[in-house]
C-alpha cells in the first residue's frame, strides 16, 4: 500500500466542503464515524431539523452530488484513481467478489488508518467515487458483496445452482476439500474463463482462494462450525432447534462437556444471533433422550455408546454383558466408560447386598 494514502486526510477533506448540515446528513445516514452507533432514518434527521424526510433526501442526494463533483478535481483524482486500483485488485484476487465484512476486516482495517472515520466512510468512498467495483447488497443469493465491473453475477448464480443441485441430490454434508472439488466441476464456462483470465493477470497458480470467496458470499451454500458444508437450511449447518444446536457442538468438541460449557459454545457460534442461558440448555439436556448425564452437570452424546440411568443400572447393564463374576477393579473400570464419578461411589453401589453379592474369592454378581 502506497505511503501516500492518506484516506482519514482525504474523506476529512472532501467533507469539510460541504455545509454543517450537509455533513451532519451524511454522517448520520451512513453512520460514517465511530461517534455514532448506527445509521439514522430520514425522519429521525428531520425531526433534528425540524424539516421533513423528503427535505432531508434531498439535502443527502445534493451532498452526494457536490462530493462526487469534488472528487474530479486533481487534488483528489490522482488519491481516487490510485484506490480505485488497489481496490479493484484487492477483489480481482478473490475471484473478483468478495463478502463485505472480509473486505472490512481483511482488507480496508489493515490498510487504511481510519481515525475516528467509520469503516462505512471508506465504503462510501467506494460505492460513489470509484467506478471499477460495485457494491451488491439485499440480493437473494449473497450477503452485501462487492464485485468488479467485469464480472457477470449471473453466471455465479448459474454455478451456485448447479452445486446446490447437487447438494439436493446427495442430501449429505461435505467436508471443505470436497467441497472445493464439487465447486470446481460444477464452474461454468464462462466463470472459469473470468477466473483464468485474472490468474494470468495476477500470477496465481490456481483457484482455490476464487472459490472459497464465492462460496463465502452466498447466502444459499454455508459451512457449519466444524467446516462441513451444506445447504443453509440444514439444521446440520444452522441449526435453530437448540437440540441441534447442541448437537453440533458436541460434534465439535467430541468429547462431554459441562452445560455452562456448552451454552457458552453456542453463544460464541452465533448460530441465529440468539443468546443462550445455561438454565436452558440444561433444561434441554435432560429433557432430549439424545443426550446422557454422565456426571455432576456433565453431559455427553448417547451415540458415543453412553447408556441413561445411574450407576446401578450401569453395573447391571455391565453384568448383563459380561454374564460372569467380575473384579471390583473390572467393574469400576467399565463404569468409569461410562460416567464420570468417584471410584467410591461405584464401590458404595457394589457392596448394596440387595442388589449385588460377592464370591468367595472378592468377585461380585449380579443378584438374581
Amino acid at each position: 500500500m502506497s505511503e501516500n494514502f492518506n484516506f482519514h486526510q482525504l474523506f476529512q477533506n472532501l467533507l469539510a466542503k460541504l455545509t454543517e448540515r450537509e455533513q451532519i446528513v451524511l454522517k448520520n445516514r451512513y453512520h460514517l464515524t465511530n461517534e455514532l452507533n448506527k445509521k439514522s432514518t430520514l425522519k429521525k434527521i428531520g425531526d433534528l431539523y425540524n424539516i421533513t424526510r423528503e427535505r432531508v433526501r434531498q439535502i443527502e442526494k445534493e451532498a452526494v452530488r457536490k462530493i462526487k463533483e469534488l472528487a474530479q478535481e486533481q487534488e483528489y483524482a490522482d488519491f481516487l484513481k490510485n484506490l480505485e486500483k488497489e481496490c479493484a485488485e484487492y477483489i480481482e484476487k478473490n475471484g473478483g467478489l468478495v463478502r463485505e465484512d472480509v473486505l472490512v476486516n481483511d482488507f480496508i482495517k489493515p490498510n487504511f488508518p481510519l481515525e475516528n472515520w467509520h469503516s462505512n466512510a471508506f465504503l462510501f468512498v467506494m460505492e460513489h467515487l470509484l467506478d471499477r467495483t460495485q457494491r451488491v447488497l439485499d440480493h437473494e443469493y449473497f450477503y452485501p458483496i462487492w464485485k468488479t465491473d467485469e464480472l457477470n453475477l449471473d453466471k455465479v448464480i448459474d454455478w451456485l445452482r448447479q452445486i446446490e443441485k447437487e447438494l439436493i441430490e446427495q442430501k449429505e454434508l461435505l467436508q471443505h476439500e470436497q467441497m472445493l472439488v464439487l465447486a470446481k466441476e460444477k464452474l461454468v464456462t464462462e466463470l472459469a474463463g473470468y477466473f483464468s483470465l485474472l490468474q494470468q493477470k495476477h500470477g496465481l497458480q490456481d483457484t482455490q482462494k476464487f472459490l472459497e470467496a464465492h462460496l463465502d458470499a452466498t447466502s444459499k451454500i454455508e459451512k457449519n462450525i466444524i467446516n462441513e458444508w451444506g445447504l443453509a437450511h440444514w439444521e446440520n449447518v444452522q441449526p435453530k432447534k437448540l437440540g441441534d444446536k447442541i448437537a453440533l457442538i458436541f460434534k465439535k468438541e467430541n468429547k462431554p462437556l459441562h452445560f455452562r460449557e456448552i451454552a457458552e459454545a453456542i453463544n460464541q457460534a452465533k448460530f441465529d444471533g440468539k443468546k443462550i442461558c445455561a438454565a436452558t440448555v440444561h433444561n434441554e439436556l435432560i429433557a432430549n433422550g439424545e443426550f446422557v448425564l454422565i456426571g455432576r452437570g456433565l453431559y455427553a452424546n448417547k451415540n458415543w455408546g453412553f447408556v441413561t440411568g445411574t450407576v446401578a443400572d450401569i453395573i447391571r447393564s455391565i453384568f448383563a454383558e459380561s454374564e460372569e463374576p467380575m473384579t471390583k477393579e473390572k467393574i469400576i473400570e467399565e463404569v468409569l466408560r461410562q460416567r464420570q464419578v468417584n471410584r467410591s461411589t461405584v464401590y458404595l453401589t457394589l457392596i448394596n447386598k440387595n442388589k449385588f453379592q460377592k464370591t468367595p474369592d472378592g468377585k461380585f454378581y449380579l443378584l438374581k
